[in-house]
């Protein structure tokens, strides 16, 4: 039976939000069982997620519409293990569909992928279009493979026919070689220094995410795939700051020996153009004092933002403290006229919603 979902009640500026994960009892029985404890990515717990949690959170902060999906460590717990991924993932992305049809006006989804398993992501796409997927979450790397990699090609060579959305979620590092026996929490001693001091997420999910970026513009992939719209989050991670000395160097000295990427040379202009075409970038975090200012520097204007929660990895009342600071931070950049396309019109657009 359909809830009924309550009026909004505060936040003033209408919202879409391109950032806001489910965390259902199995999915979490799942993460528990690959090894993750005392939570996912060193964190100290395993988030608080309902249905009846989410919307009560939209409706009190004003979203019109959440594009739910699982975020790290994704639905590929095991290495090695594809049949294990594959159940997962149709388990997720059944059970996201059924809450699509169950409140069509509130929830959309990202279908999540088995990858590195190359057939079974691809076999996954066309059964979760078939599901009404909105779009498409992949990690930051899958098991160690990054966008850039040549394996990943009819991956996006799928994806580019479909002109589909796809949210670049970020996750931990994977180092080369790791012995596969090694998994959950234990991984995070071999990839993430400082990981006894803080949880993984803080630093390593944005220096993974501009990594993937990164490969994804240096390799050629997002330029020979002009009809994937990325979405990248919070704000673009360190992209700002190292995107001239990853363009520098790789047209300096290219790949290494032995890489299989292959591109030409590429220039900032060419990069700034796919960055302000193909690309947008969420909200969420802590993007209103720094990211966003760094990010205008590359052109991303207010055309190029949606908004993003993060729940409930950021916990529903500290994701509600987060909307009121961005609606007071975002004037400060875009001024008041540009906010209702980066809360909402600009992923109406991307979603067909206009």
């Amino acid at each position: 039976m359909t809830q009924t979902i309550p009026a909004s009640i505060s936040k003033s500026q209408p919202k879409i939000d391109t950032h806001s994960h489910i965390y259902p009892d199995f999915y979490r029985d799942a993460v528990e069982a690959a090894g993750w404890s005392p939570g996912p990515d060193g964190m100290p717990g395993h988030p608080k997620w309902s249905v009846e949690d989410h919307l009560q959170f939209m409706a009190q902060n004003n979203i019109t519409r959440s594009i739910l999906s699982i975020s790290s460590p994704g639905t590929f717990l095991v290495p090695n293990d594809a049949k294990a991924a594959v159940d997962l993932t149709t388990k997720v992305n059944d059970y996201m569909a059924g809450l699509k049809r169950e409140y069509p006006d509130e929830f959309g989804f990202f279908a999540s992928l088995p990858l590195p398993s190359i057939p079974d992501t691809v076999s996954e796409i066309n059964r979760a279009l078939s599901l009404g997927a909105d779009g498409f979450c992949i990690m930051s790397n899958a098991h160690g493979t990054y966008a850039g990699d040549p394996l990943l090609g009819p991956v996006w060579e799928k994806l580019n026919e479909q002109k589909a959305v796809v949210f670049i979620h970020p996750t931990c590092p994977c180092p080369c070689g790791m012995d596969n026996g090694i998994r959950g929490s234990e991984r995070l001693k071999h990839v993430t220094p400082l990981s006894n001091d803080f949880p993984a997420p803080m630093m390593e999910f944005i220096f993974d995410t501009t990594r993937n970026v990164g490969d994804l513009l240096m390799s050629g992939t997002a330029s020979r795939n002009k009809s994937i719209r990325w979405i990248i989050p919070h704000a673009g991670g360190a992209l700002p700051s190292l995107l001239d000395r990853v363009l520098e160097i790789t047209n300096l000295i290219g790949f290494k020996a032995g890489s299989e990427r292959t591109a030409g040379k590429v220039s900032y202009e060419e990069v700034v153009g796919m960055l302000n075409t193909q690309f947008w970038f969420d909200l969420a975090g802590f993007p209103g004092r720094n990211l966003v200012r760094q990010m205008q520097g590359l052109g991303i204007e207010g055309g190029r933002w949606t908004y993003g929660s993060d729940v409930p990895f950021t916990n529903f009342a500290f994701a509600g403290k987060l909307a009121d600071r961005l609606e007071e931070e975002l004037p400060m950049h875009f001024g008041s006229t540009a906010l209702k396309d980066v809360f909402h019109d600009n992923a109406a657009m991307l979603f067909g919603l206009v």
